[in-house]
Formats: structure tokens, sequence, C-alpha cells
């Protein structure tokens, strides 16, 4: 691997086992910091991303959404339950260290190799009899290669990555609902904006029948009117059906049926908003951040130690074993010292005469901790691409935004001095209706920019990667295995 790709590769959160030898023990050796910056974006700040972040808008709503979704949301038990599952193999791959056991009782009917030996030496016959037999073993294996070890390794950051990915769920279920949320307001205030537009257009087709009345306008102006009355009131429905349809989203993220609307949510017609610039944080924390690194990352740890277990099968196992057994005719006399046997010493066990499977496991085993490595560094480039696009698209929305309310209130300063002189007869009833279409599509366009302006900030703090905290992180996984992670 070149020196060009060590800052990438060591750039993730936990990369002990990526940039050096696989230790269990090993303490985490400090990462370098990647040679990378973020972007710098008006309406940005480099202050460290809160992890609830969705608590910026302020709105104590939209905290209760987001966490019951975290909370009650099917895919985030789904993905759980498969982290418990990995860490059930966890526990049996810790259970390697330690012996295993058997205990046997048995009372059959025969006669054994000894007494027909004994038979056949005196020249006498074996008597059949029942035969009480009792058996203790242990086995120890004597992990001198470090395949136990290892095992124990792969296994602990299998979980770990699945708990990565869990995260990575939780992020966008948290950005889901979030969104969900801020559509639900901004379709609510989207829809104001039409009636309030409709409202006003009403006003103007009673003062342009009033017009008419007095011979000023003509039946051809009433008709415009009129139909651009209709036209915008003909948008509500869809505003509507948008909403409810949001509305069905934010209930399923919660894991409930979609008819289940939430009553409080269906309510708000205010756009929520951050009042402050945007904590972005810098490219050293992103990247300590985002779960699909950190479960890259530790993919990339578990195909090492793989490595470590394929080496282990081209070298003995030694066993340590001891067993005691007991075969008397009666219960009472298996007690005996008669009837007791026993062993105890190392069992050796090789195949060394075709060492080839083992040899291609270790070098599957390599190739696999290549693709590892290729895909973190992949990880890590996609996070970054998506940061800097989601500042970019911010940056860009944000501006317009700000043309379209500046050329909105220009609209809405023309339409009333068109009033004016259509009420000194100075302009006809074309002028009037062009400022008011002018005025009804810019307020329409300025309520969909506050909506993809939302949706933008969204969009930026899910590619940060905030929001997956929880209480059960990586460090809890010693609980299962008795040892540090």
């Amino acid at each position: 691997m070149g020196q060009a790709r060590w800052p990438l590769l060591c750039a993730g959160v936990l990369l002990s086992g990526a940039c050096s030898q696989f230790d269990e023990g090993r303490a985490l050796a400090p990462a370098l910091r990647p040679d990378v910056e973020l972007s710098r974006t008006a309406g940005t700040h480099a202050q460290a991303l809160p992890q609830d972040w969705w608590s910026l808008y302020h709105d104590p709503q939209l905290d209760r959404l987001v966490q019951a979704a975290l909370a009650h949301n099917r895919e985030l038990a789904a993905a759980q339950a498969n982290v418990q599952v990995l860490l059930g193999g966890l526990r049996s791959a810790a259970a390697g260290r330690w012996p295993t056991t058997r205990l046997g009782y048995g009372y059959r009917y025969g006669r054994d190799g000894d007494d027909q030996t004994l038979a056949q030496a005196s020249d006498s016959h074996a008597d059949s009899q029942w035969q009480h037999e009792a058996q203790f073993a242990l086995d120890y294996e004597l992990d001198l290669w470090g395949r136990v070890a290892a095992s124990i390794v792969a296994a602990r950051a299998d979980a770990e990555a699945a708990q990565a990915a869990r995260d990575g769920l939780r992020v966008n279920v948290a950005a889901q609902t979030t969104r969900a949320y801020l559509r639900v307001c901004a379709l609510g205030a989207r829809r104001e904006v039409q009636l309030q537009s409709v409202a006003v257009l009403q006003g103007s087709l009673a003062l342009t029948r009033q017009q008419q009345a007095a011979g000023v306008l003509t039946a051809l102006d009433i008709n415009r009117q009129q139909s651009l009355l209709e036209q915008t009131r003909a948008l509500l429905p869809r505003l509507q059906g948008q909403r409810q349809a949001a509305l069905f989203e934010l209930a399923v993220l919660s894991g409930q049926p979609p008819q289940h609307l939430d009553q409080q949510a269906s309510h708000c017609q205010r756009l929520p908003s951050i009042a402050r610039p945007l904590p972005v944080g810098d490219a050293w924390s992103l990247l300590q951040r985002r779960p699909d690194i950190r479960q890259a990352e530790r993919q990339l740890f578990a195909a090492r130690a793989r490595i470590d277990t394929a080496k282990a099968q081209l070298y003995p196992q030694v066993q340590f074993g001891a067993a005691l057994e007991s075969s008397a005719a009666t219960f009472g006399a298996m007690g005996d010292s008669k009837a007791l046997t026993f062993a105890i010493g190392p069992m050796i066990s090789w195949r060394f005469p075709n060492r080839a499977q083992a040899h291609a496991r270790v070098e599957q085993a390599h190739a696999s901790s290549d693709g590892a490595l290729a895909r973190f560094d992949s990880v890590v480039l996609g996070a970054l691409r998506d940061v800097e696009q989601a500042l970019a698209l911010y940056a860009g929305e944000r501006q317009q935004r700000a043309a379209l309310a500046r050329a909105t209130a220009q609209s809405q300063r023309a339409f009333e001095l068109v009033r004016l002189n259509l009420d000194a007869g100075a302009v006809d009833g074309l002028e009037l209706l062009d400022s008011q279409r002018t005025l009804v599509r810019q307020q329409a366009e300025l309520a969909e920019a506050d909506l993809r302006l939302l949706e933008r900030q969204v969009e930026l703090f899910r590619a940060l990667g905030g929001g997956w905290q929880r209480t059960d992180t990586p460090q809890s996984l010693a609980l299962h295995t008795g040892a540090r992670p």
C-alpha cells in the first residue's frame, strides 16, 4: 500500500486493526488526521454537530416524533435483532477459550472386548451381563497460534459492524422523520399562502366587477380574473393530498399503520427554522461520526483478523484432555478403584500432508482483506463527497431563496401600486391581471423554496452522520466476552 493511501486508511474511528497487525489486547493506536478539509459556505459554522441535531429547530413536536420513530421503527427493530444474532456468535466464539466437557452414563447388557480376550486366553466362555458405565471427559485447546483469539476478535468486529449498520439506519430514520414533519409543516404553510392568494384574487375580482359596472372594464377582464382565481384554487386539493402523504410517512416511520395519523403534527402550519448558522464541524469529526465509516472499518478489522485464523490452520492443533471412566456390573461397585480408568495428556492433530487447502484459505482471507480495504477507502471518499455536495446544494438553495424573497417583495409592492392606479383609472385590467399572476407565482415559488431549503438542511445533517448515538455503544461488547473490545 502506497504512502498516499495511509492518511485515507487511518482516518477511521478505530483503526488499530487496519493500520497495524492484529493484536486483541492492544490499546487503540492514535489515528492520523486526514489531509482534507470541509468547504466553508455561508450559513454554516465549524462548531461541532450536536447529537440530536433536530433540536436545533426548537420544535417540541419534532423532538417527540423523532424519538418515537427511533423507539418504534420496525426497520430499526430488525437491525437490532441482527445485532443480537451477531452478539450470539461473539459469545459462541468467546466460549472457545474455555474447556469443553462431556458427561455420560449408560446401562447395557452384553460383553465387551476385554471379557472376550480374557475368555480366549483362559479357554473359557465369556458370559454376558448387565454393565454400568459412566464417563467424564475434558478437552481444552491450547491456543498456541492464536486461532481462538483471532476468531473472537473477528466475531467482535462483526458485531460492531452490525451495530454501526444499525446506527446508520438510525441516522436515516431521524432524517426521514424530520424531513416528513418539515414537509407537513411546509405544505401547511404553502396551503395558507395559496388560500391568501385566493382571498386576494377574490377581492380583485370584486373590484373588477365594480369597475365593469362603472363602465371602466369589460367582461373580458372579468373572465381573465375568474380564470386566474380558479387556477389558484385548483392547487389546494393537490397540496392537501401531498400533506396527507407526508403524514402517512410519519406514521409508518413510527411503526404505525399509515392510517394512524398524528393529529398534533397534522395541525402544523408554521415552518420551523434554525436561527443560527448550521454547525457542521470539520472533516475529522465527520470521519469519527459517520456510522458507515465505522462499519467499513470494523469489516476491515474482521477481515484482517480472519487472516490470522486461516494462518493458524497451517500449524498443529494442540489439545489438552483428561478422561475418567468407570465400568462395573453393579452400580455400587462403580466407585471401586478396580472399576476406574483414567487418562490425561496432550493430543496433537495436524493435517500436514495436505496443506494446500489451508494455504488456499489464507490466500482467500488476504483477498477478502484487500476487498475490505478498498471498500473502506470508497466509503471514506463517499462520505466526504456526500457532505461537499450537501454543502454546495444548501449554499445554492439558500442564495436562491434569498433572491426569491426579494423578488416576491417587489412583486407585492408592484401589485399594490397597480391597484392604486386602477382605482385612479391610470391602468387597465390586463395590467392588474399580470401583476396578480406574477405575485401568485412568486409567492408559490418562495413557499417551495422554503421547503427545499429545509430539505437541504436535513440532507446536510444526514450526510454529517448525526443522530445515531445511543447508550449501547460498541464498548458494551466487552460484557459479552469478559474482555476489552
